[in-house]
């Protein structure tokens, strides 16, 4: 099946033809005639499976139509992150730049009265973060009474961020007869609750046979026996000829773990860089623009990256820090091995993240094979050796960082957690002796007697934020 028989516009074909897309995916296939219809879609695929073209080129058709009709159908797209966001705003201009169409970009760290001078003039389609709209509903600076087609897409992790509040207020706002385009990679019952309030008698639309990464992922899991091995195994893993020839992209758990490892990387001669929540909107925009362009190497990141970014030169992912729940895990490594192209994925297991790692593979539906880059495993009593370098987790500035998206108590004070034993491990507090020797940042020493806290995430539960 060809893109013309799903009777597109043909500046949209021309378009196509142009990115060299000859063939739509199975997802774009079943999505873009009831889309055109204008039918409401509940779609359910993988990262990587062509959701963006399944709701951009009918939604864009439609609004070409509408045009036509000389009646004015304006789009909205909802994203939970600003890296998300971006992208389909690409995406948007690359299939619609024979349209005419204009589209408008509302994400936080942006200049907002530039924004608002945008939304003056007529749009077609708008891509924003929830909160960032929310901002300027109330502001009354944008206008949704023309909005007959609003996307949600990666609804899971929308809601997963805290958003559904802003979500319904959205919704609530807009033309009751709009249709409601929803797009995520699972489909837990808060999911089905969203679906059942808000859309009218939805196609669904499933793809999601398993939650196995594509095939062309090669995944290992490198065994730890504590967290000071990760720094010489990582530059290990960097110096391999099959991670050399390609990107190669590491996850973090806490924003100031990226912003340390990244630094001790530069300090090794590893051309590297760092993205995370509390970088400015222009300063992760030219982070990824770098990235994009081959300039950078090898990027540190959080969860920020581990949607939306579709990069086909990443070679390599590596779990520095494992993600704190399995899905996340699925969408980390499948930045790798896209576009046909194969890929590898390299997590470190400590062994107090063993029940989070079963409860990967359990998800995954099969067992990851041991890297023989692993340490033998280490006797009881012994002492772990202790070599320079960043400390387990991240350095000594880190202690006071949370995982991003969470909130409350900060590691180790009132009303925090003080030890490993909520991730799986013994009663024995290990992590006492776990801690490498050597001078911490911001060229402080360390001292041996106060244990390394960033490890572990926090028990609370995540906020609203823009990521």
């Amino acid at each position: 099946m060809s893109f013309e028989t799903l009777g597109l516009n043909p500046d949209l074909l021309r378009a196509l033809s142009d990115l060299k897309h000859d063939s739509p995916t199975p997802i774009q296939r079943q999505t873009i005639p009831p889309i055109i219809e204008g039918r409401d879609v509940l779609g359910v695929a993988q990262t990587g499976s062509g959701k963006t073209g399944g709701f951009l080129l009918p939604s864009l058709h439609r609004n070409k139509r509408a045009q036509g009709n000389r009646t004015r159908h304006q789009i909205l797209v909802l994203s939970p992150t600003r890296e998300l966001a971006g992208q389909i705003e690409r995406s948007a201009r690359e299939y619609g730049k024979y349209l005419k169409s204009r589209t408008v970009l509302l994400v936080g760290g942006t200049d907002m009265r530039r924004q608002i001078d945008f939304l003056r003039r007529p749009w077609d389609l708008v891509i924003a973060t929830p909160g960032r709209l929310i901002d300027h509903m109330q502001r009354g600076t944008i206008n949704l009474s023309n909005v007959h087609t609003i996307v949600l897409d990666e609804a899971d992790r929308m809601l997963d961020m805290g958003f559904l509040p802003d979500v319904e207020t959205i919704l609530k706002a807009l033309h009751p007869d709009r249709q409601t385009l929803l797009f995520t990679a699972t489909l837990p019952s808060r999911i089905q609750a969203l679906t059942k309030t808000y859309q009218k008698d939805p196609v669904l639309i499933r793809l999601e046979t398993s939650s196995a990464p594509p095939i062309s992922i090669e995944q290992e899991v490198v065994t730890i026996n504590h967290g000071s091995q990760k720094w010489g195994l990582l530059k290990t893993i960097l110096t391999e000829p099959e991670t050399t020839e390609g990107q190669t992209l590491i996850f973090t758990r806490t924003k100031r773990g990226a912003e340390d490892l990244s630094t001790a990387l530069l300090a090794e001669g590893f051309p590297s860089d760092s993205l995370h929540g509390d970088k400015s909107q222009s300063q992760r925009n030219r982070v990824l623009s770098k990235f994009r362009a081959g300039q950078t190497r090898i990027l540190v990141a959080t969860d920020v990256a581990a949607r939306g970014l579709d990069i086909d030169t990443v070679t390599c992912v590596v779990n520095y820090d494992l993600p704190q729940s399995p899905e996340d895990y699925v969408h980390r490594i499948g930045r790798t091995g896209r576009a046909g192209r194969s890929g590898r994925a390299i997590s470190f297991c400590h062994p107090a993240d063993r029940n989070l790692f079963r409860d990967i593979e359990r998800l995954v539906g099969s067992s990851v094979p041991v890297s023989p880059l692993s340490p033998p495993p280490q006797a009881r009593g012994d002492r772990p050796f202790r070599p320079a370098g960043p400390r387990p987790g991240g350095f000594r500035g880190e202690r006071s960082s949370r995982p991003e998206g969470t909130s409350g108590a900060r590691p180790g004070s009132r009303g925090g957690f003080r030890s490993d034993r909520t991730e799986g491990a013994s009663s024995r507090p290990e992590w006492r002796r776990d801690r490498p020797a050597g001078v911490g940042g911001g060229g402080r020493p360390v001292s041996s007697h106060r244990p390394a806290l960033t490890d572990r995430p926090s028990r609370t539960s995540p906020v609203p934020h823009e990521a």
